[in-house]
């Protein structure tokens, strides 16, 4: 009976409070200037020249602006299809996590999982990730042109590590990796250099820790060379000059200062406090966590303040380049990282005895 209220009952619960809430927000659009600006200009000038005109004079951005200028040509300043496209874009979260859940216990724990474990994974995942971001969840999960960007850089970030982590060689993976390392680096430029570190990472674990494992390494670095490659077109562009220009000036001081200030975001937002302790709570039982036997090794130390130190620089770039606290649709990919890491440190932990 227990055993089933954690596993099903208090997750299945947390899903439907995220549900409610995701539906609610999207069918309640609040009018945003940025979508208002993208509508009127792919309006104006069609796909092509919107894309042109955002990446040369806005801030870069080339594949967001992309796919930016090509779904507001369909959406066209409806509100029940901006509810229907962002959740088309939650729907493509939950996809990658599952895939990326499934490989990761395929290749480090050789367990092979049902479509359906996978996917219910995922949904508790993404409903944890959504409760622990609840107090920015409108520029999360219902503002378009920040899914465009931000949401989209996190997605496609965590495709990429489903394919790295996966145990097979071929022309086709190498296409997939070089395809999705180009176009993270095309969108939120803090999110892609932290995906690039991360690939680094990736490589080291396995160097250093999991010799066994048959990871190509090659196509590894592959991916963090085309990420920064396709970065670099980025912050050349007319349109990345422009917004840095038109941004206040920062110090490294006060960016550290609102990094710090960031990760004490949810203890002083102190009316959400039971709410998220609730919903990582329910995650960390549902993994299967075991609280008596969480005695950390040498290496998982080093592992995890290696994660901990990539989260860190996430939040300082952002806070360093912004001169201000991270926005919560900035600190999407950190949670994820920092949540998929408890996961993976709790099952470990779970397996290995």
């Amino acid at each position: 009976m227990k055993k089933k209220l954690f596993q099903y009952g208090l997750p299945a619960a947390l899903v439907a409070g995220f549900l409610c809430f995701f539906f609610y927000d999207a069918l309640h659009y609040i009018p945003n200037k940025d979508d208002d600006f993208n509508d009127e200009y792919v309006s104006n000038l069609g796909v092509l020249e919107a894309a042109k005109m955002f990446f040369s004079n806005i801030n870069g951005r080339w594949f967001s602006h992309i796919i930016t200028a090509i779904s507001f040509t369909v959406l066209k300043h409806n509100y029940i299809y901006y509810a229907v496209y962002v959740a088309s874009v939650m729907f493509l979260f939950v996809v990658s996590i599952s895939i990326l859940y499934k490989n990761y216990l395929q290749t480090f724990y050789r367990e092979n999982v049902s479509l359906l474990k996978s996917l219910w994974f995922a949904w508790v995942f993404m409903a944890t990730l959504f409760f622990l971001l609840f107090v920015g969840r409108q520029e999360v999960w219902a503002w378009v042109s920040s899914a465009n960007n931000h949401l989209l850089s996190v997605i496609l970030s965590v495709f990429l590590f489903s394919a790295l982590i996966k145990e097979s060689n071929g022309v086709l993976k190498t296409f997939l990796v070089c395809s999705l390392a180009a176009a993270i680096g095309g969108l939120n430029e803090v999110n892609a250099a932290c995906c690039a570190m991360a690939a680094v990472g990736l490589f080291a674990l396995q160097k250093f820790y999991y010799p066994q494992l048959k990871l190509n390494s090659l196509t590894i670095w592959i991916a963090a060379f085309f990420i920064m490659s396709s970065l670099a077109v980025n912050i050349i562009s007319g349109g990345y000059e422009s917004r840095m220009n038109s941004l206040p000036h920062f110090t490294i001081p006060q960016s550290i200062k609102n990094t710090i200030h960031t990760f004490a975001l949810p203890v002083m937002q102190y009316r959400f406090i039971v709410l998220r302790l609730f919903a990582l709570f329910v995650f960390l039982f549902f993994v299967g966590t075991d609280f008596s036997n969480l005695k950390p090794t040498k290496q998982d130390i080093i592992i995890v303040m290696s994660i901990l130190a990539i989260i860190a620089v996430s939040f300082f770039l952002h806070c360093y380049i912004l001169s201000d606290i991270v926005p919560s649709r900035g600190e999407v990919w950190g949670y994820t990282l920092l949540l998929f890491m408890l996961f993976a440190f709790v099952s470990r932990k779970r397996i290995s005895n």
